[in-house]
């Protein structure tokens, strides 16, 4: 994690001083390291909250904060690695995201849940929960509308191959 933080301050760094100027990329940037922040806090004070992926070099591709419910996994805070989000870096690959969550969905429904996770998501990230089969639920707010992800889309993300 401590890695993470570190690249993620050089992306926000080198945003900041035009080297990644587009907006949209510079927006994920920021909202990266944002969220890089709360998961390192969190993994801090409760680690057994925290999951991740690793690719074959053991390098963490993604993480998330994850509390379990009476019927469903929570994802409170979720991102992928900083060099995943500028992918200028030997270590990029993608879709770690993806595959986090098909293992959170596995998780859930080891935990009896069916596969069922909600989250609150931030606007920028509503098309890829959609994408891997959430839906909004109508609750949460416009800034961080609350999605789940169904047993039966759970099952889809859980049978796709990455």
């Amino acid at each position: 994690m401590e890695e993470w933080d570190r690249v993620a301050q050089e992306n926000v760094n080198q945003a900041l001083f035009a080297l990644y100027a587009e907006e949209p990329i510079r927006r994920r940037i920021e909202q990266n390291a944002r969220v890089v922040s709360f998961i390192q806090v969190e993994a801090l004070t409760a680690p057994e909250d925290f999951r991740g992926i690793r690719d074959d070099r053991g390098n963490l591709q993604a993480g998330a904060i994850v509390i379990n419910m009476d019927d469903h996994l929570f994802v409170e805070y979720i991102a992928t690695a900083p060099w995943n989000v500028t992918r200028d870096s030997p270590r990029a690959v993608r879709k770690a995201a993806t595959a986090l969550m098909a293992e959170l969905a596995k998780e859930s429904d080891s935990n009896g849940h069916h596969g069922r996770i909600i989250l609150n998501a931030i606007p920028d990230a509503v098309e890829f929960y959609q994408k891997i089969g959430f839906v909004e639920t109508g609750e949460g707010s416009l800034l961080a509308p609350e999605m789940e992800l169904t047993p039966a889309a759970a099952r889809q993300l859980m049978n796709k191959r990455l």
